[in-house]
């Protein structure tokens, strides 16, 4: 088992998405030359997947569960057990500076966060019944945790959604979530793209609930909602920007709606 590695989750569905995991890979390559990357291909359509280049140290796994998107990196790693601590991301991310994940001393930690919103409660609860040791989850995901002036209430367990389910996580952390929660059961209730987005604040109260300290440190890059352009930058607007160097974040996001 080596010691740390990435895992991204690949939609291609035209000749533009196509380049999304190229670009994503080029970077990730261009930085970390030896680590291994996972590709999980989340139907695709074939027709428009083709490679830039014959890319080396990577693993391509064509998944059995269609459009379960952002959680399939978690389910692929429980399974195959590639390394000890890993790096998840879209395949609409794109890493423009180094940052020493080998060096991470923390069980887990988001890549972006955003404060919790309650949104579609009634489907966060129907997701998270079907977990194990629901009750607690349950509680929290309806409990209020922000007060009348719209902060944080101290008093309150508060936690935060892992923004797309991205994260560095560490093995023995997820099989802990794993053996506790059944976590793998959600490939039977995660069906679409506002499931999907449940599993932002479901694996937010999940890691939070293992791991109190993330409260202190939230996530890597900060909320991203105050993150310039978040939701309204386009991959034409990320290749402009990078052809007149104007990128600023060391891990860049693009949004086209999959």
């Amino acid at each position: 088992m080596k010691n740390f590695g990435f895992i991204t989750c690949r939609h291609v569905r035209c000749e533009k998405t196509n380049k999304y995991w190229n670009q994503c890979v080029k970077l990730i390559r261009t930085l970390y030359p030896f680590k291994q990357i996972i590709i999980i291909d989340d139907n695709s359509n074939q027709e428009f997947v083709k490679a830039d280049f014959d890319y080396n140290n990577i693993t391509i796994i064509q998944s059995e569960y269609p459009g379960r998107g952002e959680i399939l990196p978690f389910i692929y790693l429980l399974k195959y057990k590639w390394f000890k601590n890993a790096c998840f991301i879209h395949d609409s991310v794109f890493i423009h500076k180094r940052v020493p994940f080998e060096t991470f001393n923390v069980p887990v930690l988001p890549i972006w966060h955003h404060t919790y919103d309650k949104e579609n409660l009634d489907n966060l609860i129907r997701l998270a019944s079907a977990l194990n040791n629901n009750s607690i989850l349950i509680e929290k995901l309806r409990g209020s945790t922000i007060n009348i002036l719209g902060l944080k209430d101290p008093d309150k367990f508060n936690f935060n959604l892992v923004f797309g389910c991205q994260t560095y996580i560490n093995l023995s952390f997820l099989e802990l979530i794993q053996n506790k929660y059944n976590i793998t059961n959600l490939v039977n209730v995660v069906h679409n793209r506002t499931d999907r987005c449940g599993m932002e604040r479901i694996f937010g109260l999940l890691f939070t609930l293992e791991y109190p300290n993330l409260n202190k440190i939230n996530s890597l890059f900060g909320n991203i909602i105050r993150k310039n352009h978040s939701f309204n930058y386009h991959y034409e607007d990320y290749e402009n920007d990078l052809k007149e160097k104007k990128i600023i974040y060391p891990f860049v996001k693009v949004w086209s709606g999959r």
